[in-house]
Formats: C-alpha cells, sequence, structure tokens
C-alpha cells in the first residue's frame, strides 16, 4: 500500500459496539446511543468525527503557534454540532473554539493559525464543509 492509502480494519464486538485497528494496531472502539440498544460504552461513529476535527485542526494550529515561537501552555478546542433531522443525519453547522494559554500569546498568530487550518491545511474540515458550515471562535488566556 502506497503512503497515502490508509487501511482500518473493524470488528464486531457484541451488540452495537466495534474496534477499528488501523495497520499499526492503534484502535479506536465505537458504541451506539442507548435510546438506539447501544451501551455507551465508547463514542459514536459521528462523535468520532468531530473528534477527529478538532484532531486535525489542533494539529495545524499548534505547529502553526510553534514555528511562530508562541509558548504555549495550555491548549483546548471545544466543538459543537448540528445535525440535519433527515437521514444521513449529516452535520450541518460546527463550532470549533480554541482556548490558547501561554504567556505574551499573539492574537493575530492565533487568528492566522485558525484561519490557515481552516481555509488550507485540515483535511477533516474540508471533507466537513461539504456539508456543514464550519465557524471559530477563540480565547486566549495570558498567564
Amino acid at each position: 500500500m502506497s503512503a497515502d492509502k490508509k487501511k482500518i480494519v473493524l470488528n464486531w464486538k457484541g451488540n452495537f459496539r466495534f474496534e477499528a485497528k488501523n495497520e499499526k494496531g492503534l484502535s479506536i472502539n465505537f458504541d451506539a446511543p442507548a435510546k438506539y440498544g447501544g451501551e455507551e460504552t465508547a463514542p459514536t461513529p459521528m462523535e468520532t468525527v468531530l473528534a477527529s476535527l478538532a484532531g486535525c485542526t489542533s494539529f495545524d494550529v499548534v505547529t502553526i503557534l510553534k514555528k511562530k515561537r508562541q509558548k504555549i501552555s495550555a491548549y483546548r478546542v471545544e466543538t459543537e454540532a448540528e445535525r440535519s433531522e433527515e437521514p444521513p443525519e449529516v452535520f450541518t453547522k460546527i463550532h470549533i473554539k480554541y482556548i490558547v494559554k501561554g504567556k505574551n500569546i499573539s492574537k493575530e498568530a492565533v487568528e492566522k493559525a485558525i484561519q490557515l487550518s481552516h481555509d488550507k491545511y485540515c483535511s477533516v474540515g474540508a471533507m466537513l464543509k461539504k456539508t456543514a458550515e464550519i465557524t471559530t471562535s477563540y480565547e486566549i488566556i495570558q498567564e
């Protein structure tokens, strides 16, 4: 398999529980909400999509802030999403809030990092933009 192809193998673990593994053996578990018969032992697939978006954009933002020599001591992303009411119930609106803590954090550096991730680098966001309006906000906590 070439470097840009990815393979995931998913195994059923009973009821609505599943485990997905990549080629390195790293795994993610899934479950369904109780209202659909699940046991809620793991995030749903759609929750993991939001987590993937948060992870993808965070790789970009933290990388860019480090390149801009920003001294980050803590970082967090909060995502909220709305879904369509009709199947397949895709995300229609997603908001990403970035919380960056550190010493002398530049507002301009944070804004530029978020904008570059949103417009150019985050592949998960690029896919989700096809069905959802993605908005962002940020908070800087100076130490």
